[in-house]
């Protein structure tokens, strides 16, 4: 069994997978006034407590590791390490903007997509993708930048979608016209199970990754690390 985190975000929530099956057995949100940091650990032993799935069926963690609030990243990745450290659990990082992606597979959305979430400034961490029926692709790595600069990396329609299209909605509309297409709303806020099923498919490639490799992607230093 593999438990997935997502608190990259506003709205964190938790996920199970069969590593065995790939059958997605629960997922649960928190909700958005509730301090992650306190919370997550309780909402996953419940998970798992409905389930009848004990702590020791657990085989592996996947955590979002960003971009997005290098708080809720911080708790996300000490969550992490805190449950794989006792029986040194498979630990998976995957990119929020992978994950998102991967919201837009499971939407049935294929085709180019940019996937958005709010980096402040008026800017939006970006991840470009190629999303397709059995998995998706990352075009080119990742990047900052302002909203009213996205047509610049397009040249055809695309589906938009993350809280960052959300929050700028307007001003992208504005900047990507007709090229741009926005995601049903239940596809814009990351989720645990998208986390979770990038995750067993790394799994069922063969990959094993240990808690040493388990990193933040921030894209951005934290605002108390920049120089002034």
């Amino acid at each position: 069994m593999l438990a997935a985190i997502e608190v990259s975000t506003r709205i964190s929530s938790v996920a199970l997978i069969d590593l065995v099956t790939g059958e997605e057995v629960a997922e649960a949100a928190l909700p958005p006034d509730w301090e992650s940091s306190v919370t997550l650990i309780p909402a996953l032993e419940t998970l798992l407590k409905q389930r009848n799935v004990s702590p020791e069926d657990l085989a592996g963690v996947a955590v979002s590791v960003g971009p997005g609030s290098f708080t809720g990243i911080r708790v996300g990745l000490a969550t992490a390490a805190g449950l794989c450290l006792p029986s040194n659990l498979l630990a998976f990082g995957v990119s929020t903007l992978d994950g998102l992606a991967e919201n837009l597979r499971m939407g049935g959305l294929q085709g180019e997509a940019l996937c958005l979430i709010d980096a402040q400034r008026g800017e939006c961490f970006v991840g470009r993708y190629e999303v397709g029926r059995d998995d998706f692709t990352e075009l080119e790595p990742p990047r900052i930048l302002g909203c009213g600069n996205l047509a610049s990396l397009l040249k055809e329609r695309v589906w938009v979608v993350g809280p960052g299209a959300l929050k700028h909605e307007l001003e992208i509309r504005e900047n990507l016209g007709t090229l741009g297409m926005f995601a049903f709303s239940g596809l814009h806020q990351p989720k645990a199970m998208s986390i979770a099923r990038v995750a067993y498919r790394e799994w069922a490639a063969g990959r094993r990754p240990v808690l040493d490799q388990l990193k933040p992607f921030y894209l951005r230093p934290p605002a108390v690390d920049e120089k002034p």
